[in-house]
């Protein structure tokens, strides 16, 4: 019994990688059919990747709302997801069951930042009973410092002057508002939270804001579903 070599050896090799991908691949699909609603056929170990439109995932979607209905499921990489479409699936998995979406995924880029089952607080805390309390507490401690009261009016008012001067600053010419309606909101928590706030040119403000808009891109873009599954994409 001689042993294999060369391209006798790799043929054997990719032989069982396509043979184990595609057990695997029988293996989840039987396995979420009978738990997931339906969706497009998935490729194997890309799932539905190349069948979503990132660029414009809204229209995306609606086509394939067209073929599967309000409620139907994409498989991106080894992750599933549920995809829900239309005001009546919304609110009865919003409203109706409301425990049961309540809580966030479980994503790569959460667990970096200390997100997890033993985790504490409103931020990084899972939904549940102490997630609810210290919302409670936050709630009435944010009211003692002014929210909800006339207290925070003056704040409003004033970073409301400010917002005014910056839209006059164009003079009538079209510009996006974005940037200077968050700068705004800001501004109004940091005059709760710390009794100032900053120019709308402050190079450390815009550094923050990009820092958080960074963050929040990357914690909603499709990436960190597949981190998070059992394929590592690397940086």
């Amino acid at each position: 019994m001689r042993l294999l070599t060369g391209a006798e050896l790799w043929s054997v090799v990719i032989f069982m990688a396509i043979f184990l991908l595609l057990v695997d691949l029988m293996h989840r699909r039987h396995r979420w059919t009978a738990r997931y609603p339906p969706g497009p056929t998935p490729l194997p170990v890309l799932g539905n990747l190349l069948q979503v439109d990132f660029q414009n995932m809204p229209a995306g979607f609606q086509k394939l709302r067209s073929r599967f209905g309000d409620l139907f499921s994409l498989q991106l990489a080894f992750e599933p997801v549920v995809v829900l479409n239309g005001l009546t699936a919304l609110r009865e998995a919003l409203v109706r069951y409301s425990e049961d979406t309540a809580d966030r995924p479980l994503l790569h880029t959460s667990d970096h930042v200390g997100f997890g089952p033993r985790s504490q607080g409103v931020v990084l805390a899972q939904y549940g009973s102490a997630w609810r309390q210290q919302r409670r507490f936050s709630v009435s401690t944010f009211r003692h410092f002014g929210l909800g009261k006339k207290s925070l009016e003056q704040w409003v008012t004033e970073e409301a002057r400010c917002l005014c001067a910056a839209f006059a600053d164009y003079n009538g010419l079209p510009f996006s508002p974005n940037a200077l309606l968050d700068k705004a909101v800001c501004n109004v928590i940091a005059s709760l939270l710390y009794a100032c706030r900053f120019e709308y040119d402050d190079p450390r403000f815009i550094r923050l804001l990009d820092l958080l808009k960074d963050t929040l891109e990357e914690e909603s873009g499709f990436l960190p579903m597949v981190r998070g599954s059992r394929v590592s994409v690397p940086r």
